[in-house]
């Protein structure tokens, strides 16, 4: 059974019986973890909970209240008089559908990142000595979004090492921008100057000059297309 299901129903169990992950096994027999949970502002007795099939890895997003006695999963239509809510469900939304669309290819993806020369990895270690996680990020400098991923990267830091790899496939600047960004970050001697020099060339302002971009084009050759990475950014969260 699969845990789609879980975005057409609404689970409820008694109170005292069991804790969420137990009721939703009991229900549809699939095994579940919870990874996130976070308390919402307009009620006290509702959180927020991202939950994950073991067997699959597919994430949801849902409501619990404090006694975990139901669990129902937000669609994309959702309203609430609370700012602060609204604005952190969406953003919880956006993440657990951007992670349930790149899980099934991020196989392919992480064998083709594992291929590519060290120079195209830009590695970053976490801020957080307790940080658990690693992301793996695909990112275009010349993207708007990819562009506002990179303004995120202290808050990525601190739950986890980080590992960038550039791609310029928007075109002839953003080939010149990301192969200004490999020769430069090869000759950096802190993670805190290689995000300089990241933040510097990302800058929509920035304009980089015409260079030598052969290696530039075999990474896209290597993560681009079909099964592989449709669009930018594209990130991969993984446990350690």
């Amino acid at each position: 059974m699969a845990l789609c299901l879980l975005s057409c129903n609404i689970f409820f169990g008694v109170v005292q019986a069991s804790k969420l992950t137990d009721m939703i096994n009991k229900q549809t027999g699939q095994e579940v973890s919870v990874i996130k949970e976070q308390q919402l502002k307009q009620d006290s007795n509702l959180k927020l909970v991202t939950i994950k099939e073991l067997k699959t890895g597919f994430r949801v997003l849902g409501f619990t209240n404090k006694h975990e006695s139901f669990f129902l999963a937000i669609t994309s239509a959702f309203f609430t008089s609370n700012d602060d809510d609204r604005n952190l469900i969406i953003s919880e939304f956006n993440l657990v559908n951007h992670y349930n669309m790149t899980f099934k290819t991020q196989e392919a993806v992480k064998k083709a990142i594992n291929s590519l020369p060290n120079d195209a990895i830009i590695n970053l270690a976490s801020t957080n000595k307790n940080a658990k996680k690693v992301f793996y990020i695909v990112s275009d400098p010349m993207c708007p979004h990819c562009q506002d991923e990179l303004k995120r990267i202290n808050d990525r830091l601190n739950e986890g090492d980080v590992k960038m790899i550039p791609v310029g496939w928007m075109g002839k600047d953003s080939a010149y921008k990301v192969a200004e960004i490999y020769s430069l970050v090869k000759e950096a001697k802190t993670d805190s100057e290689k995000i300089k020099i990241l933040q510097k060339i990302y800058n929509p302002q920035y304009k980089a000059k015409p260079r030598d971009t052969k290696m530039v084009e075999e990474v896209v050759r290597s993560l681009m297309g079909e099964g592989k990475v449709e669009g930018t950014p594209y990130i991969i969260e993984e446990d350690k």
